[in-house]
């Protein structure tokens, strides 16, 4: 016979009350490096279009803009800064948790028993700082994917090894 029994919300585990280990500061240089290079990339285009097209209504707006993009600037990497304290992750004894975010804060749990496969990355610029992405692939639809970047190369191929372990 059918059963279907009503659940005690207090008995459920609270990941809220679970202590997230902080990813590596050094990711912080990374997430500013791209930055830097943005604004760098955006500033270039606004100087070229200045000087290129010698249009009146590009000169009157030019320092304007070049004022918007330095406080664009300043906003995101204030942000930046003031977000990367609330990246963190755990692993439980059934599930990973990453949360992430200042503005729109978000909180993944995947549960092991959901895990297809797991991959660790380094990019080039992750190479130079010994840090790397571990990406988690899991069954479903991808928006249960879990991509933690910022981690030290070791402790991703570790939480990697500990996964693959897991979902065997």
């Amino acid at each position: 016979m059918f059963a279907n029994q009503e659940i005690d919300i207090s008995t459920i585990p609270k990941a809220e009350i679970v202590s997230l280990k902080p990813i590596s500061r050094s990711y912080l240089k990374i997430l500013f490096i791209n930055n830097i290079l943005k604004y760098i990339i955006l500033f270039g285009l606004i100087i070229s279009g200045n000087n290129f097209l010698e249009k009146e209504w590009i000169s009157n707006v030019f320092w304007y803009v070049i004022i918007l993009l330095v406080v664009l600037f300043i906003l995101q990497s204030i942000i930046t800064v003031l977000g990367f304290k609330k990246r963190g992750y755990a692993l439980r004894t059934h599930d990973i948790i990453y949360a992430k975010g200042l503005l729109s804060h978000k909180k993944t749990i995947v549960p092991f028993i959901r895990i297809q496969h797991t991959e660790t990355k380094q990019s080039f610029i992750a190479k130079l700082f010994n840090l790397a992405s571990l990406n988690v692939y899991t069954a479903g639809e991808s928006g249960g994917d879990l991509s933690i970047n910022g981690l030290t190369r070791t402790e991703a191929e570790n939480i990697n090894q500990l996964l693959t372990t897991k979902i065997k």
